[in-house]
């Protein structure tokens, strides 16, 4: 088996950022000096992945410049300052052979995160197995490529997909969707996904993130998936647990630490959890939070 592809989906609107994500896409705000998305992105590089598709909304073009296209006028400007290697860097996913693939999920669409998956079966139907990852939130480990171990895990239970969990407090689980599981040959897998339990009534400490592989087979499911009735959308992780209860679905939980930059709040930490690892900002970082928060 061979997994050649990974689908990014960066088609909501944002709201919680309101208004800065009139004109930017939520996806392309900033850790430090570089887009969230774009820390999902060099995860699946550094894992051998040979072609990514993102999903878009409508009229959407600045993350289609970021990813696909150089920018001239910079170049000549820091060639003229001595720092051609600044900008290298900064297109070094221009220069390594990775395709990168854009589709458009339009107003029209249906909405929900199984929707972009859906929209790129005829890219992906024909693959042993794909990632699927969200553009805003992401696996930091500098020590580790997150990607990578999820395709070994994968491959080595011979599974028909895997869901990427954490482990949250007792207190917390109450506010997530928690796994079921079971044991088998070393392995965790999936049998259900319980949103949101009573206090004290969660199977497991396991909650789900949006961190996938899946085959093929996920597409018949999701065109046979019913909207949730609360909310009208249709979530991937219906599929996920549907999928579940007649196949393996191994469940793997991740070293690194999960950023989730989908709230101004969860973004802002995010921020500070990267900069911690930075010696030129943690120590100044450090004593600033101390000062303005005591």
């Amino acid at each position: 088996m061979k997994i050649r592809k990974a689908l990014i989906t960066a088609a909501g609107f944002g709201t919680r950022f309101l208004p800065v994500t009139k004109s930017i896409q939520k996806e392309m705000l900033p850790i430090l000096n570089r887009p969230m998305i774009d820390y999902v992105v060099q995860d699946c590089i550094s894992a051998g992945i040979e072609e990514i598709i993102f999903v878009v909304k409508q009229n959407e073009t600045k993350l289609v410049e970021h990813f696909y296209s150089e920018s001239k006028s910079l170049k000549l400007h820091l060639d003229k300052l001595g720092k051609v290697d600044g900008y290298n860097q900064a297109n070094s996913h221009l220069s390594n052979g990775v395709k990168f693939k854009f589709i458009t999920q339009t107003l029209n669409d249906k909405y929900g995160t199984a929707v972009p998956v859906e929209i790129a079966e005829q890219y992906l139907k024909d693959e042993d197995a794909f990632l699927v990852f969200m553009g805003d939130d992401f696996i930091y480990n500098p020590d580790v490529i997150e990607a990578k171990e999820m395709i070994k895990l994968f491959e080595s239970s011979k599974a028909e997909a895997l869901v990427t969990c954490i482990i949250k407090p007792q207190t917390e689980l109450h506010r997530y969707g928690v796994a079921e599981t079971k044991s088998e040959n070393g392995y965790t897998y999936l049998t259900n996904l319980i949103e949101k339990p009573a206090p004290g009534t969660a199977p497991s400490n396991l909650t789900n993130i949006s961190k996938y592989i899946f085959t093929p087979k996920i597409f018949d499911l999701i065109r046979d998936q019913e909207a949730n009735p609360q909310s009208g959308e249709y979530y991937i992780t219906d599929t996920a647990t549907q999928l579940a209860k007649n196949n393996p679905v191994v469940i793997y939980t991740p070293n690194g630490r999960y950023l989730d930059g989908g709230s101004v709040l969860n973004w802002l930490k995010a921020n500070l959890v990267v900069a911690k690892d930075i010696p030129e900002y943690s120590k100044e970082l450090r004593e600033f939070v101390k000062k303005e928060f005591n």
